[in-house]
């Protein structure tokens, strides 16, 4: 196929493309619903157009201790997964999210009523990322009416690390390469393609220290400060010695820091947050474990008591992950990128926990991400530019018939 023959079929599908996408608006999926009715629009499209498709109900209870997993914000409803596979599978899997950020205020309309104005299409989750999950059917659609090479579609929970959805869904399933259809965090479009996953992880320090003896009764400030053990003081001791020594190469933010309790009293507990950004072959588990040993090497003892230091990562925490510009997968997209577009992306790898690190990570495999021109995430009036979506649409044709 030519880049002109899928630019013809993805503007033949314009009003299609559009009726699925106001329909998956139209059917709210804020994060921590299960998305069931907007799965089940999703899934009516594809079996038209020929796919069998599979829906599950996910619990993330099993996947607790998964070197993968993130764990995901509280939520009330058991999210809905959907897996479509056509009859003639190419091996390749295009993927999207279907939960959105709850509604914001301000918006100017209705955020579930979609909105055309200058060519953009308004509506909670038009970009993020309803657009690309409209944009991935419908091109795995055309190419199965057009040609024996199809992939299959999965729309997934993604957001809040992914164990809602992305996690499970590829934990079990042979993904092959895949690409992630979703915009660009930095606003590029198709400009730029979504090549490596940044690894992140917090880290929470929790010291505690102790009082010492006051020279008076009943008043805690005579207690002299050198007789105490102060967790703050030790607490950022803690901080610095990973940073200058193990985590050197790593990116590391000291967020948050809460101690003490009054001037005059020695701060014999600290917590602190700190978020450690890394690439390469740094893992969640080498971070925590810089840490720990970093405590062992500080004071345990003093006059008159001892420190005690724990670190945890209860909350976001994500392995890099990265496929290589020079890649077949990477080569091969790019080179549709340039035949729709006119010019050839670049790539882009500062995104903290996307979910292309997936397939890369649980399967081995290439997988890249790629999107449209969309603006106003996470606020009122989100939107996704229509013509650029349909050119995502052809890039995706053009893509696929290729592979």
């Amino acid at each position: 196929m030519d880049p002109r023959r899928a630019l013809e079929l993805a503007e033949g599908s314009r009003t299609e493309l559009l009726a699925l996408l106001e329909a998956l608006i139209e059917a709210p999926s804020p994060y921590g619903s299960s998305a069931r009715e907007a799965q089940a629009r999703l899934g009516a499209y594809l079996e038209r157009n020929g796919f069998a498709v599979e829906t599950t109900e996910e619990s993330w209870e099993p996947l607790r201790d998964h070197p993968e997993f993130s764990p995901p914000p509280a939520a009330g409803e058991a999210p809905v997964n959907l897996v479509a596979e056509p009859p003639e599978c190419s091996g390749l899997t295009l993927f999207a999210h279907v939960d959105t950020e709850a509604a914001s205020d301000g918006w100017s309309a209705p955020p579930c009523r979609p909105t055309i104005r200058e060519g953009r299409v308004h509506g909670l989750g038009a970009a993020d990322d309803k657009g690309g999950l409209a944009a991935a059917a419908v091109a795995a659609a055309l190419l199965a009416r057009d040609s024996g090479k199809t992939p299959r579609v999965v729309s997934v929970h993604g957001k809040g690390g992914g164990a809602r959805g992305t996690l499970p869904v590829f934990a079990r399933m042979e993904a092959g390469d895949s690409v992630y259809v979703h915009p660009p965090e930095n606003g590029a479009g198709l400009g730029v393609l979504k090549s490596a996953s940044r690894g992140v992880v917090d880290v929470h320090l929790r010291v505690t220290g102790w009082s010492g003896r006051p020279r008076e009764i009943g008043t805690p400030e005579s207690a002299p400060f050198g007789e105490g053990g102060d967790a703050l003081e030790a607490c950022l001791r803690w901080v610095e010695r990973p940073r200058r020594g193990e985590l050197s190469d790593c990116e590391v933010n000291l967020g948050r820091l809460v101690a003490g309790e009054a001037a005059g009293l020695t701060p014999v507990r600290c917590e602190a947050e700190v978020r450690v950004l890394f690439r390469g072959k740094k893992t969640v588990r080498g971070v925590l474990e810089a840490f720990r040993r970093a405590a062992e090497d500080l004071p345990a003892r003093g006059s008159g008591g001892s420190f005690g230091y724990e670190a945890t990562a209860p909350e976001l925490r994500a392995n890099p992950a990265e496929t290589a510009w020079s890649d077949s997968l990477a080569a091969e997209l790019r080179s549709a990128v340039a035949g729709v577009t006119g010019r050839e992306p670049v790539p882009y790898a500062d995104h903290l926990a996307s979910d292309i690190r997936f397939p890369i990570r649980l399967q081995g495999v290439a997988s890249l991400g790629i999107g449209s021109l969309g603006g106003n995430f996470y606020g009122p009036d989100e939107w996704v530019d229509l013509d650029d979506l349909v050119r995502l649409v052809a890039v995706l044709v053009l893509f696929g018939a290729r592979r």
